[in-house]
């Protein structure tokens, strides 16, 4: 650390869900970070304040006291110049959640040609640490252990999202390939609340099915059959099969672990769950919550496109709503795993009380439509 400089860190996507966390991690341990907000700088620098309130962190008095520096960009076009002074490092977090391309430019315009950008300025501006956050399923449909590496040669993937964090994370690793550089990568798989409280700020995945569900039980519920709604309903996948789900604020806390801690630098790391949650607990946790019963398990190729009435509720956008259920890698966490132990960082199991604890979340917030529309403001799987 230069005295007359505390180490400086340059952030995109701080306004995000996980971005949010990991910017209250950061500043909560003395870190300096300039963190990169769309236009017009009021307007976001308001909503940045009032994300990390809500994570219970007052940022004012860093403002004032230039620990938290607030400039105006936008990827992949508007990345501004160093004003606040020299930048020690790079943790890109900013992407598009969108999985499948539709004519708006993104997934690709903002994963693939905001890392082009990210490489250009720290090449331009002498930045020889980037961290980056990828996604655990830049691995595809590789099948097996997924190691905390690259995966070459380019794997088959499901989604425009998965291909284009891939593509991002190869351009990063070329640049990290010259003398002097150093990159670290992080791959959570889906995220969902704080282990805590609950809290999330994104509805899409997990809690976009969770609403479905709730709406499949108003639609046939009979109040004269008593309070549990039988509905045989098809659920396609298999029962031993998993949903890799990581709550936020574990994540957080292993990224800003890693970026205060050089020697934990130049890694890749998988932020999976070692126990993650079986489709026949996440079946039986929906139907305790609602009060449903009658769904099993069946072949997704005798339920996609062949759907009962009550099933196309759930299934007409099965690609959407759970695209990884026939394919569900195990994902090697020894990166990981070696922060967790030499920091003392639990991860919390996803117990049925905390997933439950999660929906009432969602549900007290709408599972977040937007005012008006009924519309989820998100439909992300990251």
């Amino acid at each position: 650390m230069r005295a007359e400089h505390p180490r400086t860190t340059l952030m995109t996507g701080s306004t995000g869900f996980l971005g949010h966390y990991v910017l209250r991690d950061l500043l909560t341990r003395g870190h300096r970070v300039v963190a990169v907000i769309r236009a017009p700088l009021a307007d976001s620098s308001g909503r940045l304040l009032a994300l990390l309130a809500e994570v219970g962190l007052d940022a004012g008095p860093l403002i004032e006291q230039n620990r938290l520096v607030l400039v105006e960009g936008s990827l992949p076009d508007r990345l501004p110049g160093p004003s606040w002074g020299p930048t020690d490092d790079i943790l890109h977090n900013a992407a598009s959640l969108q999985l499948f391309s539709n004519g708006n430019g993104d997934p690709h315009k903002t994963n693939v040609g905001g890392a082009e950008a990210i490489v250009r300025w720290a090449e331009d501006h002498g930045v020889r640490r980037i961290h980056t956050v990828s996604t655990a399923y830049t691995c595809g449909w590789n099948t097996g252990v997924i190691l905390e590496q690259f995966h070459e040669p380019e794997p088959e993937f499901q989604t425009d999202y998965e291909r284009t964090k891939w593509q991002a994370e190869i351009l990063f690793k070329q640049w990290g390939e010259q003398n002097g550089r150093t990159l670290t990568v992080f791959r959570p798989s889906f995220l969902v609340g704080d282990s805590e409280t609950g809290y999330t700020t994104q509805f899409g995945g997990f809690y976009q099915f969770a609403r479905l569900v709730g709406v499949l039980k108003q639609r046939y519920f009979n109040p004269n059959n008593g309070a549990r709604t039988y509905i045989p309903l098809r659920v396609p996948g298999k029962p031993d099969d998993v949903q890799n789900l990581i709550t936020v604020d574990f994540v957080s806390r292993i990224i800003a672990e890693v970026i205060l801690a050089p020697q934990y630098h130049g890694r890749i790391y998988h932020l999976t769950n070692p126990e993650p949650p079986t489709n026949d607990f996440m079946k039986r946790c929906y139907e305790d919550y609602y009060g449903l019963y009658g769904g099993y398990f069946a072949d997704p190729n005798e339920v996609v496109g062949k759907c009962t009435q009550a099933e196309s509720m759930l299934w007409d956008q099965y690609h959407l709503l759970t695209p990884r259920v026939v394919h569900t890698p195990h994902f090697d966490t020894t990166n990981t795993r070696r922060i967790m132990t030499e920091r003392g960082i639990e991860l919390l199991p996803l117990t049925r009380e905390r997933v439950l604890m999660l929906f009432d979340w969602a549900a007290g917030k709408g599972w977040g439509r937007a005012a008006g529309n009924g519309k989820s403001k998100s439909v992300s799987l990251v």
